[in-house]
Formats: C-alpha cells, structure tokens, sequence
C-alpha cells in the first residue's frame, strides 16, 4: 500500500464550504473573488464524503494557481451535501449566481421529469464537444462512451410523455464524479489460502511470460500444475480443495469469471466452515455481461426481463448492425435489439459466423442468486433443474461489508469509495481487483465439482474461442459491465447563470473533468478518473497517496460502468411491488425464482409500464 501524504492546499485564494458558509442555500449574491481576476466563477459541488472535501479544495486551489492564471479566472467552490432545492434554482425566472452546477443521475432525472419538463434549464453541451480546443482539454477521446451517456437526455416530454436518455440524445452534464464496482479482496486471507497474487492485464500477458518463465493463462484465478506454470512461480505450490499440489494465481488485473470466482469462495469456507466466502448485493456485473438487465424494451414498453431465456448474442464480427444500432467486435446486443430479430434472421446471423451465443439473462440471475441461497434451499423449480444454492454468500442484502472488514470474508463486491472506511480494521492487508466477467475456456473448467488444473488431463485453460464469417478466432468473453454508484454526479451548466460567464465556465468544466482535475479528484480515494488513458499511464498508477495498490483495476471498472436500476426513471415507483420479494425471499431460497416470475411478473410490468424515460445504452 501506498504511504499516504497530507494533501497541502497551494493558494491561499479558494474559498470552500466552511470559509463561504454565508453564501451557501438562500444567497443574496455571489461571493467575491480574492485575486483579482478577470473572471470569477462559483461552483457547487456535492459532496457525501469527508475523504472527498480536501481533493474538492484542491480542484479549486490547483487550478487557481496553474490553468486559472493563463485563463484569468478564479474559482470559488460551495460544497453541498444535498441538492433538495436544485430544482427551484434551476426555474427559469429565478436567478442562479452559480455558473457551474454538479448532480447525482438518480436527482438529474428526477427534476427533468418532474419539475422542468420543457424549461431547457440546462445548457446543452453538444456544440461544444464539436469544439477541438475543447475536446482536447476535456480529454475526450479517452472518456469511456458509457460514461458520457450518463448525462444525455431530452429536456422536454413528447407527445406521448416520454423522456430520451443516453446515446443519441443531448449531452447535458459531463461525467464528473465516478465511482464504479469493484472486487475488493483480503490479501491476507489470499496468502493463507496459498494464493499467489499477480497484476497482469491481459494484453501484457505475453511479456510477462517471456521476463519470468512462466506460462499464465487469461485467468483471473486458475490452478497450474508446477510444469504447466514453471518460471518462477513453478515452486510456490500449496494443496487444492481436492487435496492436489499446485499452483494457485489469483491475477488482480483479469476478471475471474463465475466458476473461478465460485472457487475462490468455496476454499476459504471449506477451512473456516460457518463463514462466508463472498459478498454481494447486487447482480449487475452477471446479467450486464450477457446482454441481460432486469427491465428492456420490447418495442413499445418497458417489461420484467428477469425470467428471459432468450440465448444473449456475441458480436464477433468487426461490426454488426442491428435495428439501427451499431455493434462492434465485443460488444452483446441488449435486449431491445436481441428481441427485433426474428427466429430466422438470429439463425442466419449464427450461421454466417457473425455472433456466438451467451447464457441468457435469467441464467445469469439464477447463477447470480445461488451465491447467496443456501445450499440446502432450492433457486429454481424441477422445470429448470430444482438447482440449489452455493451459500457461498451473504443471502440478504443487510451488513454485507461487516465480514469483510472484519476480516471474516476474503471477497466483497462494493463501491469504489467505501475503501477509506476499511482502513481502521484491516489496515494495508486488502486490495480491488474488477468484478467476475462471463468468460468460456476449452473444455469443462469443472470435474465432479472442483475447478480442472491447467496441464493435468489434458486441460489448457485456453480461453474458448469462436471463427467469425472472416476466418478469425475471437474469444467468447462477455462484456465487462458494472454498475456505478446512485450518487455518481455530473458537472453542468446552469441556463438561469450569467451568459457572460459562460466561456470562462467551460474552461474550468473542461478542466475539472479533463485529465489534470480528474487525477486531483482521484486523491481522496473516493472517485475514480473518468480517463481510461490513466490505465496506461505508470506514474499515475503508481502514485501515493492511494488506499489500495490496483488502481488499474479501477480503471478497468469505470471504462465500461453504468447507472443501476434505481435510475431508470425520475422515482422508484416502477420498482417497489415486486424488488423487496426479490431482494428477501427469492435470495433468501424461501421462494424460488421461477415461483417468484409466475406470481409476480404481472405485477411488475404493470409497475414497469410507467417508467417515463426510454434509454439507449451503447
């Protein structure tokens, strides 16, 4: 772990919520600027957390004494923990002596359906993303398309009430303040299991196998024979669950996919029976990899898709065009366009070798849920094979970081930021890594339950490919999609702030969410860069100052993370019949997923109906 460093303001010029409390909620006038510049810009940023407030600061104070001087403006922040009156302040008639403005998605959606529908209150960003000064300095082309689509939207109802969001609409915010999944695991509990720790991407695989001898497969976790991994991990062997000495690599720069990840779990429990060996909430990162999420659009409305068993599609072409939407080697249709395709045009598509097919979205949720059912209570009824839980973890949704960080669980699904309150119980013993992916390998990865060695009985622990229509081989690997946080904000532009300020704001936006302001943020631990330039840059990766060492693991997790569910629409109402069933009895196993779709997906899609908000996601 890094050694921390005291985060020194460097200008005496920033005024931040304590010194310009007097400014803050109902405001005669903006504050005056200090250093006698030609422009003075006041900004409000939300902040949830302690760790954030100082990286805020310097936002402010290092912009001030570098880029503001060439630029001649000052900034001047006012940190807000709420943003209960966004919506009176955003009112055209009113006057907002802010220039710039940050919002949660979840807050975002809300006062543009429910309060401002047809206000035009912010100033679309559109025309000048088109700018190449402005691109340049925002550091554009490195923001992940997921990240940007977060803040598209419509301003104005149509005619049947709809909103538009994501790709294709108005860019009104810029991704400001994210803060992805990721996997966060005990390293002393990995040792102890025998677990040799390696951060590899998968791209750099071959060098490192050159420099150190060895043979590593794109793993996340995978089990070797001494030969098959030789180098200078061919001694550093420690049993198996089957009693087998091998070789043990956990690579924190791959994703394990779900049988690994089930492994992993299964070990730490089998030598400390009664605990738990993962922890999780939510089910993004499984049906998001496949294609699946738990509502899609079926044309005209919004349905329940968690009982779809429709195969997910694999684009391995170079390109796919489907209903208008243009897919690229990788990517997986969503359920919109998967469902547009006719029986015959999906098995042409198959034919002609331009996708490879995926577990469906109810698969990925019954694996999902097995994690925390346990294992003497039944997932799904006899039609889908009365398969049983794995109770490898929590089955609530209620304290599950509480193992972890007392050190009794050696694997948490969670936010990016809640690393800083960790610290206290587990010190510098704990680390991210991203979260599991579908991924297929040649060959059954099991045999009679335990996890196959690589280079016992023929095994290679390949990854299983498929031959697209041009002779190519392309890895049959899901997408690496996880959720980021509801509070998540954008940085936008008031339309009620003074015109004449507007230039002078779209630097500092540009800033603030470019590269430079970006890695400032990254500083309280508690945002990761919006840049995926980051992940190739080693003085970045290697800065101090950070909590946990894998900050690519970060990175990776951003450069392809989404809002949740909680902001599909401006309020939950969509939601609230049917989740608390979901989220107690089916993953407790008191009732199975199957009994649950026949009783309640009625329900739910007459809730569903009337979400107000259509998006496309890329």
């Amino acid at each position: 772990m890094k050694k921390s460093k005291v985060l020194a303001l460097v200008a005496a010029g920033v005024i931040t919520l304590g010194a310009a409390a007097g400014f803050s909620g109902c405001k005669k006038g903006a504050p005056q600027g200090s250093l006698n510049r030609g422009t003075t810009l006041y900004v409000q940023l939300i902040n949830y957390t302690k760790e954030a407030d100082k990286a805020y600061e310097r936002l402010a104070s290092v912009y001030n004494e570098t880029q503001g001087v060439e630029d001649d403006i000052e900034v001047i922040i006012d940190e807000q923990s709420t943003v209960g009156n966004i919506s009176s302040q955003l009112r055209p008639n009113a006057q907002n002596f802010y220039d710039i403005m940050t919002i949660d998605n979840m807050t975002f959606k809300e006062v543009l359906v429910e309060y401002l529908d047809g206000a035009n209150a912010i100033v679309p960003l559109d025309e000048y993303l088109q700018d190449a000064e402005f691109a340049e300095a925002l550091g554009l082309d490195s923001i992940p398309e997921t990240s940007m689509d977060m803040w598209k939207m419509t301003q104005e109802s149509d005619e049947d009430g709809f909103f538009y969001a994501g790709a294709g609409q108005p860019q009104l915010a810029l991704p400001f303040f994210n803060n992805p999944q990721v996997l966060f695991y005990n390293t002393d509990l990995f040792e102890g299991m025998g677990i040799n720790i390696i951060s590899v991407p998968e791209e750099d695989l071959g060098d490192y196998n050159k420099e150190h001898g060895t043979n590593l497969k794109p793993h996340g976790y995978a089990e070797y024979t001494s030969a098959a991994v030789g180098g200078d991990l061919a001694d550093k062997t420690s049993e198996n669950m089957n009693g087998k000495t091998v070789v043990k690599v956990f690579n924190n720069a791959i994703p394990m996919n779900w049988e690994e990840l089930r492994t992993v779990a299964q070990m730490y429990q089998k030598a400390n029976p009664g605990t738990y060996g993962y922890m999780s909430e939510w089910w993004f990162n499984y049906g998001w990899s496949v294609g699946g999420d738990c509502i899609g659009w079926n044309g005209e409305e919004y349905e329940l898709t968690l009982g779809d068993e429709t195969k997910g599609l694999l684009v391995i072409d170079k390109t796919l065009k489907v209903n208008e939407t243009t897919y690229y080697q990788g990517d997986v249709l969503d359920y919109e366009d998967l469902h547009s395709l006719s029986s015959s045009e999906r098995s042409k598509l198959l034919s002609e070798k331009r996708v490879a097919e995926l577990p469906s979205m109810y698969e990925a949720f019954v694996e999902f849920n097995r994690l925390g059912v346990p294992s003497d209570k039944k997932v799904t009824d006899a039609a889908h094979g009365n398969l049983s839980g794995y109770g490898i973890a929590q089955s609530t949704v209620d304290d599950r970081s509480q193992y972890f960080s007392a050190g009794t669980s050696p694997m948490l699904c969670e936010y990016y930021s809640t690393q800083n309150s960790y610290i206290a119980k587990l010190g510098d013993s704990f680390d991210i890594a991203p979260l599991a992916q579908y991924r297929e390998y040649e060959g059954d990865l099991y045999d009679d339950g335990v996890l196959k060695v690589i280079g016992e009985d023929g095994y290679t622990g390949d990854l299983k490919t498929a031959e697209n229509s041009e002779g190519e081989q392309v890895p049959v690997v899901g997408e690496a999609v996880t959720v980021t946080e509801p509070m998540t904000a954008g940085m936008f532009l008031p339309a009620n702030s003074d015109p004449a300020n507007r230039e002078a704001a779209l630097k500092y936006m540009a800033w603030a969410c470019g590269p430079e302001g970006q890695a400032i943020l990254s500083e309280g631990n508690t945002a990761v860069p919006t840049q995926s330039s980051f992940m190739d840059d080693e003085e970045f990766l290697g800065a101090e100052g950070r909590v946990t060492d894998n900050m690519y693991a970060a990175l990776f997790a951003n450069s392809n993370s989404y809002v949740g569910d909680w902001s599909y629409d401006s309020n939950d109402a969509w939601i609230t019949t049917w989740s608390d069933v979901l989220n107690d009895d089916v993953r407790r196993g008191d009732i199975t997923i199957d009994q649950f779709l026949k009783d309640r997906t009625k329900d739910a899609n007459d809730a569903i109906k009337g979400i107000g908000i259509y998006t496309k996601r890329t």
